[in-house]
This record gives structure tokens, sequence and C-alpha cells, in this order.
């Protein structure tokens, strides 16, 4: 079938306690008009994004729980991408999209850390077909420019418990901390969400220890900490 697909608009917004306040960080895409392709040829990859530098480095179906709703419910045959940023920049937002037969798939990331890589999952649970696959594009990228040290806030995670430590010598009054889902064995963050978990007036040397929903040490890695007053 010949001529544009319709744009697709998709809203995600998720907010859930977690210690303070916790909550899965989402955005509002407005996602492109893909054309069929006349001659169906299948992708090889990895595919390297030509404006981000972005690394697809290989499609596959993904066994296991998925955390892109934050149910943690397992799943049997999802569409993932293998996503690696090679840059010295933190990606806050990036949003795919694959051609596939007759249907197009979606991937979003959210906190992608420098050189490092990430199993994002398709966000309608949709099943991967590697030999029709004919298009890999990314839709839009956002760059985060802000850096913290943990000589400002420090941050100790033990079991389910996170630790932050305000190391700045003044009262902040907000700070958000992200996390990911981290698979150790693989070396690779799993699924493109992000939570959050909020802090409210910490105090100069002042340590605060919450439990914020889907974080474990070792199973969870934080990826940024932002401050606010």
């Amino acid at each position: 079938m010949c001529g544009k697909w319709r744009i697709i608009c998709m809203v995600l917004v998720m907010s859930l306690l977690c210690g303070c306040n916790r909550k899965i960080h989402t955005s509002i895409s407005v996602l492109p008009e893909i054309e069929q392709q006349q001659s169906v040829v299948s992708l090889s990859f990895p595919i390297t994004m030509p404006s981000s530098t972005l690394v697809i480095e290989e499609m596959m179906n993904y066994y296991g729980s998925y955390w892109e709703d934050g149910s943690g419910d397992l799943v049997e045959g999802v569409a993932g991408l293998m996503i690696y940023n090679p840059t010295d920049r933190m990606i806050e937002f990036a949003s795919f999209v694959v051609r596939q037969a007759e249907a197009s798939l979606y991937f979003f990331v959210h906190h992608l850390p420098p050189m490092s890589r990430c199993l994002v999952l398709e966000y309608k649970r949709m099943p991967c077909q590697p030999q029709d696959v004919t298009d890999c594009r990314e839709i839009c990228v956002r760059w985060d420019y802000q850096e913290l040290s943990r000589e400002q806030v420090d941050y100790v995670g033990l079991g389910p418990l996170m630790t932050i430590i305000n190391r700045d010598g003044r009262t902040i009054d907000h700070i958000t901390v992200r996390y990911k889902q981290y698979v150790k064995e693989g070396d690779y963050y799993l699924g493109g969400v992000v939570y959050s978990a909020h802090l409210f007036f910490l105090q100069p040397e002042e340590q605060r220890t919450i439990q914020p929903e889907h974080y474990k040490a070792g199973y969870a890695r934080i990826v940024a900490v932002e401050l606010e007053g």
C-alpha cells in the first residue's frame, strides 16, 4: 500500500509515589510520517544514526520483565532495540521508529548516560520480525547539559534503600534522583524508562534514606541527580 502513514500522537503520563515522591519520567512525542519503501530490503545492524551518532546495535525479541510502563509484567517476544550512546553527553530523551512489514514500531529512551547502552522495548509490546524490517530512524534526540558533582550531592544504595547526602553547604529545596533498571551481567540498562525519586529541603550535610519503588542496589543505577533551589 502506497502513500504516507498517518501521524500518530502519543501521550504517556504516569505518576507514582516513591520515597518522598516517585514517578516515571515520560514525554509527549509527535511521531512522523513514514513512507513505505518501493522495494523491500531487510536492514542489517548495527546502524549509526547520521544526525546524533547514536548506534542501534541490534534488534531482537525480548523475553522477561517489561519495565517500560513500570509494571514488570512477564512478556514474551516483545521487540527490543539495543541502543548505544558513544558520546560524552547524557541523552535526556530520544525516540526511534522502525518500519516492519505493514507496521511501525516505536521506542523511547530517557536518560541514557555517555558511553552506555540500553535495551529499549517497543511501547505497545509488539513483536520483532527481523526479516521484515526495512527502515530504522530517530525521531528526535534531546541532550542533557546539566553536570553535577558528587561533592554537591552524594548517594549510597543498600538493598532497596537509597541514601542521599547534601554535601553542598547550603539547603537544597528539591532534589530529583533519576535511576534505571540495570543488567550487570550484560552491562546495559533495561528499558528506556527512567524512574524519579524526589526529596525536599535537605539541610547541609543532612542525609536522608528512602525506599523508592523499582529500586534495588545491584539491579538499578542512579543516572542523574538534579537540584532546584
